[in-house]
């Protein structure tokens, strides 16, 4: 018999009502939109980019996002009255080890899958002829982008998917639901123009994938690091002539091959998976089982795991 996702049972604490989540999407889906109107949609609307403003218009659509991510925490201490951590993590403490590891080890396959890319196709990366003016830029994403990032995963990963766990267990479902629900707000970046249902589908994998690593590992950090640092990679490392985030990086990409694309996530993912989550599972229990024993009524925590 399966045991409880730790992860899952977390969310059966405090107050879990369905009209709550209900309640708790449109706060969080309003404050989130908020964010955008007011930090993104001006500079957006003067053509801060072409006025050379590249790095304030990085800044505010990065800082769009802080309204949402204080929507979540307002709807999960007070609408639902249990802890802001446990979104990323039903244990006592948030491992930043593991969102070490998350940031690391995607890091090293973006920068592989680039490298492939660059070799298969010379000519389609082209490098900035000013590397000096990608420090700036730098400096933001390395501030920002976790919040950025750490935001969507909080939503996505942390209180929807929590939500849903409890209408429901099986994790392939849970993953390719999460994944479709990822999707759809991504259809309109500008990365979609080269092949709307390739690049969808490329968000739809994140998501699927991102979900998948959360409910192996029992915690958010993995999903949150990996999540940062596929958006800090494109951000400052290798970026195209057309992105939802607009920054200078060292290297320009003049053609988005969904295709290579799409092989090269599919290989990414299953590598990251094996090695940083299934085997880290089983050689260093890192989902140990959930046990209600464990936790302290009412503050949702639960005994700590083993260190991965």
């Amino acid at each position: 018999m399966n045991q409880p996702n730790p992860f899952l049972e977390v969310a059966r604490q405090g107050r879990n009502e369905w009209w709550r989540y209900l309640a708790g999407f449109f706060i969080i889906f309003a404050l989130l939109m908020m964010g955008q109107v007011v930090f993104a949609l001006p500079l957006l609307l003067i053509g801060a980019d072409r006025a050379g403003n590249e790095l304030l218009l990085l800044t505010v659509i990065l800082l769009s996002f802080v309204p949402g991510l204080v929507g979540v925490w307002i709807v999960v201490q007070f609408l639902h009255g249990r802890p802001f951590r446990t979104l990323i993590t039903p244990y006592e403490r948030i491992d930043w080890r593991r969102f070490a590891v998350g940031v690391g080890g995607w890091f090293v396959i973006a920068a592989a899958s680039a490298l492939i890319e660059a070799l298969l196709y010379p000519g389609r990366y082209q490098p900035n002829p000013h590397p000096l003016s990608v420090l700036p830029f730098l400096l933001v994403a390395m501030l920002l982008i976790p919040i950025q990032a750490g935001t969507e995963e909080l939503i996505y990963r942390g209180y929807l998917l929590q939500g849903m766990g409890l209408l429901f267990r099986q994790p392939l479902l849970l993953a390719i639901t999460n994944g479709a629900l990822f999707a759809l707000p991504h259809a309109a970046n500008p990365e979609t123009a080269a092949s709307f249902a390739k690049i969808l589908l490329l968000y739809f994998l994140a998501g699927f994938f991102w979900t998948l690593i959360t409910l192996r590992s029992g915690t958010l950090e993995l999903a949150i690091g990996a999540h940062t640092a596929n958006n800090l990679f494109t951000a400052i490392v290798a970026n195209y002539q057309t992105t939802a985030i607009p920054s200078r990086s060292f290297f320009v990409i003049e053609v988005i091959d969904a295709n290579y694309q799409l092989a090269t996530i599919v290989v990414g993912m299953t590598l990251f998976y094996w090695l940083l989550a299934k085997r880290r599972q089983s050689a260093q229990s890192l989902t140990p089982s959930y046990s209600p024993e464990a936790s302290s009524p009412g503050d949702g925590t639960s005994a700590e795991p083993s260190s991965p």
